[in-house]
């Protein structure tokens, strides 16, 4: 028979074994614990091959004299003579470690139990458990043994697969080329590899270092720091990620930028990473066209910036003689003219009026463009605001082909507060927009309600023309370039101002909308929220009720303008009467007189064919059939100097009236014509519309003598007592030596010595006027300057030129729930300075 090749061996085993059996045999029948803890330990450590042989060997020995038994297996071959020698041996339970893959224990009646240890996936030693009941220590060292084995194996897989992986990863990482560094969070130990490290002017060659490497050589000295303590932190909080984005320093001195995305990995027992893996991205062309970017929108904001300056300084300088010019103008309203120094009076008011449109839309685009734009919140007349629109167009080459209607619905509030500066800079774009269509004759302003709720209101505004329209495509690319500003052409001279208009639009909280058709025409219109005004009805109102039982007639040969005027007349008058031409007109004034109800007021269009309104005046003021002949009133789209200067006939003419005709107009020429009018007068009405400005004490500073002296004047009108400062710090040195308080304080903005801003914030230091109304007013136009007029202390903000309503009406809503000092004059309205 054949020997066995291991026999040599199993027979150095069994001597060891024999030794070991000797020598436990004088000390004890049962192996302590003790004697297996170094063999325990090296199971438990590296398991390196020489060190697990060694093990086993001296294990199996041990385990046998307590009757366990444990054979290690250096073939595959062995295992299956192992297994077939294993008959009566019992499986292994399912929570204990199996044979690989596709290998048995076959199951019988045994006395025992196999478990198996492996290496590298092969099993390497098996050992056998008995049945039999065993010694309280041998069972103790059973489970010792028996988790010390289970773990060793587990421990070997796990390490099997981290290699293999590790191997994975490494591959992984040569492929993708990432500038990478490894940080052992154990050692302190930090590795670059060779793209790293080539990135920033290095040997392409791995090399290793630690944190302070990376600080010292890589890391940009002012960042460093900064990175080092962010990693620490991560660590600490466990963080799984970790992104950066600092600055390198190249090895030839350059800077460069990079983003760095970090992974802790191999957390421990306690959570801590064992390991960072951070990956670097070179940003330095980012970040330089980040820069370039933030630097040209830098340059961009200070030009930007100077450009606001420039204009707020312009506004400054241009509104100072404009507010001049206007407020003169109104003070000369109040002397004794003559007609065709009142015509001369209303063109000087008419050009000032067009010229300080011509500047606030100036500077509104300019606003526009840096976003500045702050629409105001006072007190206006509609009706004088389509008037002044009105007015632009009159010495317009676009308004001597077109006639242009104004129809405003009944619903429509005249008075109202917001921003009439900007209202009007839409309708006057809108309609020139309209008009610069070489077809257009005619053009109509539509107002009516949309929405009222309490004080508020929304209104929507309409131009039409009845051109050849836009076609669909055109219309279509209209409504986008309005959605998207950036596609305007500059030069469409439509597109660009629908554009502003828009804006304007969009800051009133409203919304602007074109709608065309081919051979129709098209509309313009928009919305726009208000709110609710009072101003100037008391005295509206009085004056209606004595122009009540009036007859008047209206003749125009537009159907269109002579509705819309008979409507207007009819808020006034209870008996009015249309006629469409000269001739009808002359039938009805003599029908009138034959049944003893002759008209009072005649109103005759300039411009009618076969007889225009002068030779229908004549005639009826000639008539020898008219015993009591009417007044008339000659209504035109031109100026009155324009017609008067070139005709004889303008004697038969009683008053002229501009188009379009306002209810307030009308009524104020109803009025004059009223035989009572010569009782009363637009001051006594003013006073009595305003009666808390009657005598109030008030302080006047303006630095500019002409605008002290309309300012000064517009005042005193009201009845007020007006002292005047020529600076703040006057201002101040009047303040101090005042025992009596004023009941208000008029302030302007830029002046030498002492601004307003300034002289406010001292005067809101002084007990006596700490809650004196003190109301700014100011050249300026920039978006800011109210605000800044109001966290000074201010009560009230007025734009210069001075509106004579606006003003009354800003110092009676402050001082109406105040009484006026005792002290307080009551004085008669004064037409002049």
């Amino acid at each position: 028979m054949a020997k066995d090749p291991n026999n040599k061996d199993l027979n150095t085993l069994e001597a060891r074994n024999a030794d070991l059996e000797q020598a436990l045999a004088e000390r004890s029948d049962e192996p302590a614990y003790g004697e297996l803890q170094p063999h325990l330990e090296l199971l438990q450590g590296d398991l390196k091959p020489a060190n697990l042989t060694l093990s086993l060997e001296l294990l199996s020995a041990q385990l046998q004299l307590s009757g366990l038994t444990l054979w290690r297996l250096s073939s595959r071959d062995q295992w299956h003579v192992l297994a077939s020698q294993s008959e009566h041996l019992q499986p292994p339970a399912k929570n204990q470690l199996l044979p690989p893959a596709g290998e048995t224990l076959d199951a019988s009646s045994g006395s025992g139990q196999l478990l198996a240890l492996y290496q590298d996936q092969r099993p390497i030693a098996v050992w056998q458990l008995p049945e039999t009941p065993l010694l309280p220590r041998a069972r103790k060292l059973l489970e010792a043994v028996g988790r010390t084995m289970h773990d060793a194996a587990a421990r070997m897989l796990a390490n099997q697969r981290l290699a293999e992986n590790e191997e994975r990863y490494q591959h992984i990482i040569a492929a993708a080329q990432p500038n990478l560094w490894e940080w052992n969070t154990q050692t302190d130990q930090v590795h670059f590899n060779q793209h790293y490290l080539a990135l920033l002017g290095y040997e392409s060659r791995e090399r290793a270092g630690n944190l302070q490497t990376l600080a010292q050589y890589f890391l940009h000295p002012e960042d460093a720091r900064n990175v080092l303590d962010q990693l620490r932190q991560g660590l600490r909080q466990q963080c799984r990620e970790l992104n950066l984005e600092h600055r390198l320093q190249h090895r030839d001195g350059r800077v460069l930028w990079a983003r760095c995305h970090c992974l802790f990995t191999g957390f421990d027992e306690s959570g801590r990473a064992t390991h960072c893996y951070a990956y670097s991205t070179d940003i330095t062309e980012h970040i330089e066209d980040k820069h370039q970017v933030l630097e040209t929108h830098a340059r961009a904001e200070a030009a930007s910036n100077a450009k606001a300056k420039f204009m707020a300084s312009m506004s400054h300088e241009i509104r100072t003689p404009m507010n001049a010019i206007i407020g003169l103008s109104h003070l000369l309203q109040d002397t004794q003219l003559s007609t065709l120094q009142e015509s001369y009076l209303n063109s000087i008011h008419s050009a000032a009026d067009s010229l300080l449109q011509t500047v606030n839309q100036v500077f509104d685009y300019a606003k526009l463009e840096s976003h500045k734009v702050l629409l105001e919140h006072s007190h206006f007349d509609l009706e004088q605001v389509l008037e002044r629109v009105a007015r632009l167009f009159e010495d317009s080459s676009l308004h001597n082909h077109a006639r242009i209607t104004f129809d405003i619905a009944d619903d429509v509030p005249r008075f109202m507060r917001g921003d009439a500066t900007r209202l009007s800079h839409i309708i006057s774009q809108l309609m020139r927009l309209a008009l610069q269509h070489p077809d257009s004759d005619r053009l109509t302003f539509l107002a009516h309600l949309v929405d009222a709720q309490n004080d508020s209101l929304c209104l929507r505004f309409s131009v039409i023309d009845y051109t050849t329209g836009l076609s669909k495509s055109d219309l279509t690319a209209l409504k986008a370039e309005l959605k998207q500003p950036q596609l305007i052409d500059p030069h469409n001279d439509i597109a660009f101002g629908l554009h502003i208009c828009n804006r304007l639009v969009q800051l009133m909280h409203g919304e602007l909308n074109v709608a065309s058709s081919v051979d129709e025409g098209t509309i313009f219109s928009f919305t726009a929220n208000l709110e609710k005004s009072h101003i100037g009805a008391q005295r509206i109102q009085q004056n209606a009720d004595a122009c009540k039982a009036l007859k008047l007639l209206v003749v125009d040969d537009n159907q269109l303008a002579l509705d819309i005027l008979t409507k207007s007349a009819n808020k006034l008058i209870d008996h009015v009467d249309a006629a469409l031409d000269a001739h009808s007109a002359l039938g009805k004034i003599e029908r009138a007189e034959k049944d003893k109800k002759p008209y009072d007021l005649v109103l005759i269009d300039y411009k009618m064919p076969l007889k225009n309104g002068l030779e229908t005046a004549r005639e009826i003021k000639c008539s020898t059939q008219l015993h009591q002949k009417p007044k008339i009133f000659l209504v035109s789209s031109f100026q009155r100097d324009e017609i008067f200067t070139q005709y004889s006939d303008t004697e038969y003419v009683d008053d002229f009236l501009n188009k379009p005709v306002s209810d307030s107009r009308l009524l104020d020429a109803i009025f004059r014509a009223l035989p009572q009018h010569a009782q009363s007068s637009d001051n006594a009405n003013r006073l009595n519309e305003f009666p808390a400005l009657n005598g109030r004490q008030m302080l006047l500073v303006e630095d500019n003598m002409v605008n002290q002296q309309v300012a000064r004047g517009l005042l005193r009108k009201a009845g007020i007592v007006v002292t005047s400062a020529d600076n703040g710090q006057q201002a101040l040195d009047i303040l101090a030596e005042r025992e009596q308080p004023f009941d208000a304080i008029l302030m302007d903005i830029e002046m030498p010595v002492l601004d307003g801003i300034s002289a406010t914030q001292k005067i809101r230091r002084m007990p006596t006027f700490a809650a004196t109304p003190i109301i700014a007013v100011t050249a300026q136009a920039m978006s800011g300057d109210r605000q800044s007029c109001l966290n000074a202390g201010m009560n009230e903000y007025l734009s210069k030129p001075l509106k004579p309503q606006e003003l009354y009406q800003t110092l009676n809503d402050l001082l109406s729930s105040t009484q006026a000092p005792a002290t307080a004059l009551s004085l008669p309205p004064q037409s002049r300075d």
